[in-house]
């Protein structure tokens, strides 16, 4: 018994110890989160008296290339892209083009090379050398920022034009820049290797890659003053070129009775015609946009189909066709019940604000409002029978306010049977059942600041809520007392417009006539507007600064 034990025994082991050691997953270590290191480099980084044709830069690891020729970036710019390819752990960069004599070189990697494995960037790696005996080292640094919102603009180029000719500010107009480098996500940009001199300071959303300002959709920015070398602080504010010549940019049916034409400019002297019926006999209603850039046709689309039209923006015929106007019905419409319209109103969350009368925002013209016995109005669990009355509040149809003289200490609950709205298509109302209360004062916040323009110049503060989406606005010409009433407990923003040419908004900035976009500043707190509160600022909003 004793040598079948000493047997049996280290087979049951081994079988133990294998099982146990099939339920353990290696780890493999820890993620490897450490980007590439350049180990070797032929020749060297900052090497002078370069005559050769091939620089090699060889990495700690196994690396990528991610679209090279797009994010290496070499200043100032060749006329012919080099070879950038990948052998072993080496990046190998031929040249295909003699270099200028005496001349600094900087090759900005971006987000070019990254470690194969994991992905690891190696981030804005810059090489420089000179093919003469001096490297130059000064460098420009600083930030692009959209003009209208201040947002990053990212993959810009900020190019460098040598003063001292008389056409220097023709130069992005003409010729390729002397420096170039590349916005990243933030905006930031960096020049390298400059020497010391002074320089226009011109950036580009370079749309066909030629370096050149030379289409009219390209957004650009520039400082209206030479720059020189070194300096690390330079904002620059993008934008794009107001385009004057007036363009239909669209002509769609965009839903079952509304068709949509949209210009490139305010269309106020646009002339359409319809050759083969007067278009003011037609069954249309014509929706203008607050900006006149945007027409809506509303029609019945079963009492017209096609129509001939002739728009005219230029003394002569710019467009001519013939629109369809028949709609394709949506096959996954749920259950093939009928398309309804669409309604909003102007609560917010629930709630009335005070002196407003309850505004129906309907998605097409009403051409008809049928009550029934079964709508109803409740005022404190008090059932108001036939005291729904509504007016019309814009000239169009598209909106409806409730004329039922509403009480402010009532809650109440709205109730209204499907097919009372009637559109123009002929599309009406689904059920409706609305519950809200008007608010009191102490519902509500204020704001109030005293705002002081710079000498001379008007200002358009704007209100802003929390995700910058612009929901009032005041114009201001000198010092004074700025009020935003009425406002529901929420975060808010600030800003103003420094508005030159007085036409009460942003306007955009023209390189050509050399004005730069309008100011945009916001204000240096977040307000936050609580219930029953009013936010007094103490310290007035100068703008002189």
């Amino acid at each position: 018994m004793k040598g079948k034990i000493i047997y049996i025994l280290p087979f049951v082991l081994l079988v133990f110890l294998t099982r146990c050691a099939n339920m353990v997953t290696p780890t493999g270590g820890p993620k490897d989160i450490q980007p590439p290191k350049v180990t070797e480099a032929k020749p060297e980084n900052h090497h002078t008296q370069f005559d050769g044709k091939k620089i090699e830069i060889t990495f700690d690891e196994f690396v990528t290339l991610d679209n090279a020729s797009q994010n290496v970036l070499f200043s100032p710019p060749l006329n012919t892209k080099p070879d950038i390819k990948l052998s072993n752990k080496t990046v190998v960069i031929k040249f295909k083009e003699a270099l200028r004599p005496n001349t600094t070189y900087t090759i900005n990697f971006g987000n070019a090379v990254k470690d194969l494995h994991e992905g690891n960037v190696f981030k804005d790696y810059i090489y420089s050398f000179s093919t003469g005996a001096l490297l130059d080292t000064l460098t420009l640094a600083g930030k692009v920022v959209n003009a209208d919102n201040k947002k990053p603009a990212e993959n810009l180029l900020v190019t460098l034009y040598v003063a001292g000719s008389d056409s220097l500010y023709d130069l992005p107009t003409r010729r390729v820049p002397d420096f170039i480098a590349k916005t990243d996500k933030e905006g930031i940009f960096k020049l390298e290797g400059l020497p010391d001199t002074t320089f226009l300071v011109f950036a580009l959303e370079d749309m066909n890659a030629n370096l050149y300002f030379d289409m009219p959709n390209e957004k650009v920015a520039f400082l209206d003053t030479l720059v020189q070398a070194p300096c690390d602080n330079i904002n620059l504010y993008a934008f794009t070129e107001a385009d004057t010549t007036q363009m239909l940019l669209e002509k769609k049916l965009i839903d079952e009775g509304v068709f949509r034409f949209v210009f490139r400019r305010p269309a106020d002297s646009v002339i359409f015609e319809t050759p083969n019926v007067s278009l003011d006999s037609l069954p249309l209603v014509k929706v203008w946009s607050p900006a006149h850039d945007t027409l809506w046709w509303y029609f019945n689309p079963k009492e017209i189909d096609t129509l001939r039209v002739n728009i005219i923006y230029d003394t002569i015929i710019n467009e001519s066709s013939l629109i369809n106007l028949k709609y394709k019905e949506q096959s996954n419409r749920r259950n093939n019940k009928p398309k309804r319209i669409a309604i909003s109103y102007n609560l917010k969350n629930s709630l009335l604000l005070p002196g407003e009368d309850l505004v129906f925002k309907f998605s097409e013209p009403l051409a008809e409002i049928r009550f029934h016995d079964t709508s109803s109005l409740q005022a404190n669990d008090v059932i108001l029978y036939n005291q729904l009355a509504f007016e019309p509040n814009d000239p169009y149809g598209m909106s409806y306010r409730l004329a039922t003289v509403l009480e402010d200490s009532a809650s109440y609950t709205l109730n209204v049977v499907d097919s009372v709205f009637y559109g123009i298509s002929g599309h009406t109302n689904d059920v409706i059942s609305l519950r809200f209360k008007r608010a009191k004062e102490t519902d509500l916040g204020n704001i109030q600041l005293q705002v002081i323009p710079p000498e001379g110049t008007p200002l358009v503060v704007q209100l802003l809520s929390d995700k910058g989406v612009v929901l009032d606005s005041r114009a201001v010409d000198s010092a004074q007392l700025v009020q935003f009433k009425q406002l529901m407990p929420n975060k808010y923003k600030l800003q103003a417009i420094i508005d030159g040419d007085g036409d009460g908004r942003w306007s955009t900035g023209n390189y050509h006539r050399r004005f730069l976009p309008e100011t945009v500043v916001e204000y240096k707190d977040i307000l936050e507007v609580k219930a029953g509160w009013d936010i007094e600022l103490e310290e007035p909003w100068d703008l002189k600064k």
